[in-house]
């Protein structure tokens, strides 16, 4: 045990010492994020197809709601970069057509699978059952382009 007179200094140096520490030293949340991140998933190259199978397709799951499509499948072995919007293809007979756009998207990076919901577009039959694709990681697209302005009198 410290004398009283040595306690009080080793008390008004240690307290101050500890604080700046934990100021400086970074959150374990921090350190943690760090550590999943060097040990995540490479992104996927741009073109990288993911096929899935349509398993549940719905007319209006609540009021004014519009018909879509859900399909899942597993064996990711790359991080996807899928968006809301993204179209959803079928390819029959070496043709590819866009037949949706992604109206939903779950990343399941412990099984890696992936749930893709998609809005039908127009005059196209999808069936439980059905291949469909979508692109991991497609190209940017380009951003829309102003229109000839006018100029201001």
């Amino acid at each position: 045990m410290l004398p009283s007179r040595h306690r009080s200094v080793f008390l008004a140096v240690f307290f101050p010492t500890l604080a700046l520490l934990a100021l400086l030293s970074p959150p374990l949340t921090r350190t943690v994020r760090a550590a999943d991140a060097e040990a995540s998933l490479a992104l996927a190259p741009q073109g990288t197809p993911f096929f899935f199978e349509v398993i549940d397709s719905h007319d209006a799951k609540y009021p004014g709601d519009t018909p879509s499509h859900v399909g899942k499948d597993g064996g990711l072995t790359v991080r996807p970069n899928v968006a809301l919007r993204d179209p959803v293809y079928r390819t029959v007979n070496k043709t590819t057509t866009v037949i949706g756009k992604v109206t939903l998207v779950q990343w399941d990076r412990v099984s890696g699978s992936l749930t893709v919901e998609f809005d039908p577009e127009p005059l196209h039959r999808i069936a439980v059952g059905d291949e469909v694709w979508i692109d991991l990681n497609p190209a940017p697209s380009k951003p829309a382009t102003p229109g000839p302005s006018t100029p201001s009198h």
